[in-house]
């Protein structure tokens, strides 16, 4: 997909490809993936908004979901993150770290369900402020969903024959 809009996330991740891990929420009959983000000192200083959702305990920043960057994905490239296969995606240097990470991940996934109405909100309200009024500045930050939902399904025609 990043071929067709450079706002889609890169995926290489050192030697292994980094997994999309996010949630998934359906617009117009398709499921959107959204990028959770990890933080960055700049994400502090940036309000939320409807494109940009901090995840946090306390007043401290866990992670940031950035609905501008998310990307329509048909039910048969999703695939459950199971930590037991997490070594797939990302080294680890022992078990304590690995164990370090899913903790942190269950803890973050708890966090965002608490936010889940806020999410589905913003991002179907994301979509339809894309699709009609294209040119606004909070439009030009986000992926061209209509064009990542046309190349998407031909991608997948293209698979099954």
């Amino acid at each position: 997909m990043r071929q067709f809009d450079e706002k889609v996330e890169n995926i290489e991740y050192n030697t292994k490809l980094k997994p999309y891990i996010g949630i998934l929420i359906t617009i117009n009959d398709f499921n959107y993936y959204v990028p959770i983000s990890s933080v960055k000192e700049k994400h502090y200083k940036i309000r939320e908004g409807m494109d940009f959702i901090k995840i946090t305990q306390d007043d401290r920043i866990i992670g940031v979901l950035n609905l501008n960057n998310m990307i329509p994905i048909l039910d048969e490239n999703v695939q459950e993150l199971k930590y037991k296969d997490i070594e797939k995606y990302r080294d680890f240097s022992n078990y304590k770290e690995k164990t370090l990470y899913i903790s942190f991940l269950s803890f973050e996934l708890d966090l965002i369900n608490d936010k889940m109405e806020k999410i589905k909100k913003n991002a179907i309200r994301l979509y339809n402020e894309k699709i009609n009024n294209p040119t606004s500045n909070l439009s030009k930050r986000c992926c061209n969903f209509k064009l990542l939902e046309e190349k998407g399904q031909l991608y997948n025609k293209m698979s099954s024959n």
